[in-house]
């Protein structure tokens, strides 16, 4: 078995931090044009945790509990991009859930699930207008990927040290 079954403890903690840390960033001292979170990339630490310790579902539910709990105290992620934001977290949990599976010690699931998730954001705006004025699909892909590289680089050390500190074997056995 690939992942642990979540229990009321661990599913507390992960919720807490899906809300505390980019709370936290949003705290920070930061005259950036958008706000560090933007930069950093907070929302999908958590996600990230949850979805390599015990799996997609539960990496879904608290990327989305983050972005929502986090909009309601921070107002942040600004409305506009709420919609946006939770698809790229569903899609990234999904996406890192299953690499966990199949690669589980690749280091570089988080950010390659982070840049699958923003191609499938901008494929499906590029398709339909889904989420509204967010700007040129390609444009906000490429900003967004150019503003996020150090949080790129924070999920590749998050995945490093899972990887290290919690090793997996494939669900193949490998």
């Amino acid at each position: 078995m690939v992942f642990k079954k979540p229990g009321v403890k661990e599913t507390t903690v992960l919720l807490a931090l899906a809300w505390l840390v980019p709370f936290a960033i949003h705290l920070a001292p930061w005259s950036g044009s958008k706000p560090l979170g933007a930069y950093l990339l907070p929302m999908f630490w958590a996600t990230f945790v949850g979805a390599y310790l015990f799996g997609a579902r539960l990496g879904v539910v608290v990327g989305l509990f983050g972005s929502v709990v986090n909009l309601l105290v921070t107002g942040l992620p600004a409305w506009k991009f709420l919609s946006v934001m939770s698809f790229e977290l569903v899609v990234f949990a999904v996406v890192t859930g299953w690499a966990v599976r199949r690669l589980p010690r690749l280091v570089l699931i988080a950010p390659l699930g982070y840049l699958l998730a923003k191609l499938a954001s901008t494929g499906l705006q590029l398709a339909t207008p889904v989420f509204g004025d967010i700007g040129a699909p390609g444009d906000f892909l490429l900003s967004s990927l150019g503003r996020g590289a150090a949080g790129l680089i924070v999920l590749a050390a998050i995945n490093a040290a899972l990887v290290w500190f919690y090793p997996k074997t494939s669900r193949d056995g490998a």
